[in-house]
């Protein structure tokens, strides 16, 4: 079995290149369809570990980043970064054999039913990764497929959905080569397959959202190292670059700063806040910037604050565990909070709110917050603009960036919205209502972002019904599997 096991950490390597920046999804459908072929014979045992060994092929590359947030920022030595890298990744691939142990328990001898059983194997376990535990959203298979001829689903189904399209694909294509003699069953795989595909591309035609007019927009990346970002000449350095974008902007034009941005709270600079916020209302102009919100007892908010234009504030919901706040606490204490950001004592935000801003009504989020699709969806169905800022330093020029931008692509998908992504050191972005970057700035470049920027109305039917209608499904086929496999087991 060792070296099937190799085999499996092979395909999950390669898996793993379908994710940004490598983008070979169709390496990814190859690598699931050769799993298929690994896993016809093997017990529950046996699958759960090959599942398991795919997960650390998967992981290694695709978590990549983690060692670069650890020991370069958060200052551990070359050894520890290293152990707790690989701890996570030993952690994390559990899921991976779970799926397979799940599919053991959902395949069946019917030759059309086995074609659904993996691909709701993953998805089921792959749902429960994003969610148990405050969830980890992170290489969900499905966002791959963003921006490729597969995405055009995406509208109607997420981009947990094209998780399921996904496997549906290499789940076809294994049985379309299984069973070429076998002329029935080929031609149906093969027509389910052209199926899937031409039905991608006919949808990519659909315009879901309608023209709500256009706006002038700025995105500035302060470019600051972490070290130089929470000193005295980085917060000098970001206030005039504050003032200078008042300065050049123009009425109406919405001007986005990235996380945290201010280190100082709005009570600690009110005198210039004020200031700021008095100069772009006389221009018209909507600002968002991060900003640290201190509280009573030491306590902070990671926020947005709106100026000019704009009516409210955000602040931010969904915490980043061991960067903002100690999952079990009482139990870890700070002993793993690594990333050396001091902020396990954030606060969550209270309520989801839309920021208006003249005709703008701005869907926020802040970071972590992106990957997780049923929160944007709170607020994105009645936007007509989504903004998201982050402080993606902690990953330097590693994989975790670009992946990070990768998931804003399928949130401006799902929605069929442009989204404005502003980012520390990069990488910040326009992304068109399609996923596509309409321009960007890379690690830790100078360089303006300034461009027209569409606004879109209505919504999409994820935006509407977001995963029930496909879980609906999906649970149905769970359970008839499930049972009827289990008949199966008792009269065989």
């Amino acid at each position: 079995m060792l070296k099937t096991y190799l085999v499996a950490t092979i395909l999950g390597l390669l898996f793993s290149l379908g994710f940004a920046p490598n983008d070979l999804w169709f390496l990814s459908i190859f690598s699931l369809t050769c799993v298929h072929f690994l896993i016809q014979k093997n017990n529950k045992r046996e699958l759960f570990f090959v599942g398991y060994f795919f997960g650390i092929g998967l992981w290694t590359v695709g978590i990549s980043w983690l060692y670069v947030s650890i020991h370069y920022y958060g200052n551990i030595g070359i050894l520890w970064s290293s152990i707790l890298t690989l701890l996570f990744i030993l952690i994390i691939s559990i899921y991976s054999g779970l799926t397979l142990l799940l599919y053991n328990y959902l395949r069946s001898d019917s030759k059309i039913l086995s074609i659904f059983s993996l691909p709701i194997a993953w998805i089921v376990v792959e749902y429960l990764r994003s969610i148990l535990f405050t969830g980890f959203p992170w290489l969900i298979s499905g966002t791959m497929l963003a921006t490729t001829p597969l995405d055009g689903w995406t509208p109607i189904i997420g981009a947990q959905g094209n998780t399921f399209f996904l496997l549906l694909l290499s789940s076809l294509f294994y049985h379309l080569i299984s069973n070429l003699k076998y002329y029935k069953s080929a031609l149906l795989s093969l027509i389910l397959l052209m199926t899937l595909v031409v039905s991608s591309l006919a949808l990519k035609n659909k315009s879901w959202t309608q023209l709500d007019g256009s706006v002038m927009a700025s995105v500035v990346q302060t470019n600051l190292e972490l070290k130089q970002k929470w000193s005295t000449e980085g917060v000098i350095k970001t206030k005039n670059m504050i003032e200078e974008a008042i300065e050049r902007g123009v009425e109406e034009e919405i001007i986005v700063f990235p996380e945290t941005a201010l280190i100082f709270s709005q009570s600690e600079m009110a005198d210039w806040i004020v200031d700021i916020d008095n100069q772009a209302r006389e221009k018209g102009i909507t600002l968002l910037t991060g900003i640290v919100e201190r509280e009573d007892n030491f306590k902070v908010r990671n926020r947005i604050l709106g100026l000019g234009e704009a009516d409210t504030y955000y602040d931010k919901i969904k915490l980043v565990p061991f960067g903002e706040f100690i999952p079990f606490e009482h139990l870890t204490g700070k002993l793993f909070d690594i990333l050396g950001l001091k902020l396990t004592n954030t606060l969550p935000g209270e309520e989801l709110n839309i920021i208006n801003a003249g005709n703008i009504r701005i869907s926020a989020s802040i970071c972590y917050e992106i990957a997780f699709p049923d929160l944007i969806r709170k607020t994105a169905f009645d936007s007509n603009l989504i903004v998201t800022i982050s402080n993606d330093t902690w990953f330097g020029r590693s994989y975790g960036p670009i992946q990070h931008l990768e998931i804003a692509q399928n949130r401006a998908l799902e929605h069929k919205k442009a989204i404005l992504r502003s980012t520390n050191s990069g990488i910040s972005a326009f992304i068109s209502k399609n996923g596509e970057i309409i321009e960007k700035q890379s690690y830790f470049e100078d360089k303006l972002l300034r461009k027209e920027i569409n606004l879109y109305k209505g919504e999409t039917f994820y935006a509407k019904y977001g995963n029930f209608p496909l879980f609906l499904i999906i649970s149905i086929m769970f359970m008839y599997l499930f049972i009827n496999n289990r008949k199966n087991c008792i009269f065989n």
